[in-house]
């Protein structure tokens, strides 16, 4: 119910409930001039929030908190590279790297970029079992030795990866998400006595939006909505005491 909830409070779901009520809405003719009114607040949301240089106000904040990561000498003792989970499609008959969304791709590819760097480090991969067992298998395919694979199937939630990976770490370890969602991600594992050293990856759009573009794009919207959902994980995470 929360991730329904969620999904409706981001810009495009925010208007697309406008849309819909603007319709029914139509059905009674008393409710001409509010219908429209409601079809103009969708629009609007969805045109404003499809703005690079809107998305990116939203989400600069969140994805350039944390510096990134190009040179690990200045964590000599680390020993465990964790990644969070995007998502992965569960269909083989697409080739392996193919099932990885945008997110998943990203976040494999900058943990072998680490594991490069530190070959002694472990990877750990948690999130549900068919994208965590995906990326897996992709990281090896790619190249990491299967010795130095670990996968934590058991968790729906950044809450749940946190919960789970408490027993596995004692000391800092890179984590790797997507850097709009380092912030919450940090807070949840470091609200459970764990100790992550942020590696963000899978950016949005640029730091300035005065160097976004200005016209609407499917692209920025979908960077509004993951900005939106970040905040509003925030909230829900502040209310239950995750955080």
């Amino acid at each position: 119910m929360a991730s329904i909830i969620g999904a409706l409070l981001v810009p495009s779901g925010l208007a697309y409930v406008l849309f819909v009520l603007g319709l029914l809405a139509r059905c009674r003719e008393r409710w001409h001039r509010l219908s429209w009114g409601l079809l103009a607040a969708s629009g609007a949301i969805t045109l404003i929030c499809s703005s690079g240089a809107v998305a990116t106000v939203l989400m600069s904040p969140l994805e350039y908190e944390h510096p990134a990561v190009h040179d690990i000498r200045a964590y000599p003792n680390i020993e465990h590279i964790v990644v969070l989970t995007g998502y992965a499609a569960d269909d083989p008959q697409m080739p392996l790297t193919g099932r990885l969304n945008n997110s998943s791709g990203f976040r494999v590819m900058m943990a072998l970029e680490l594991q490069s760097q530190c070959r002694a480090c472990d990877v750990i991969v948690s999130g549900s079992p068919t994208t965590t067992t995906v990326m897996g298998e992709a990281l090896v395919g790619l190249g990491l030795p299967k010795d130095r694979l670990l996968l934590e199937t058991a968790s729906k939630t950044t809450e749940e990866s946190a919960i789970n990976l408490k027993p596995m770490l004692s000391e800092p370890f890179f984590l790797i998400t997507s850097a709009g969602h380092m912030r919450r991600s940090l807070a949840v594992l470091e609200a459970q006595g764990l100790r992550p050293i942020p590696v963000p990856t899978d950016y949005q759009g640029p730091k300035d939006w005065r160097n976004a573009e200005l016209r609407p794009s499917p692209q920025s919207l979908f960077a509004s909505d993951l900005a939106m959902h970040e905040y509003i994980g925030w909230l829900w995470y502040r209310l239950k005491g995750a955080l």
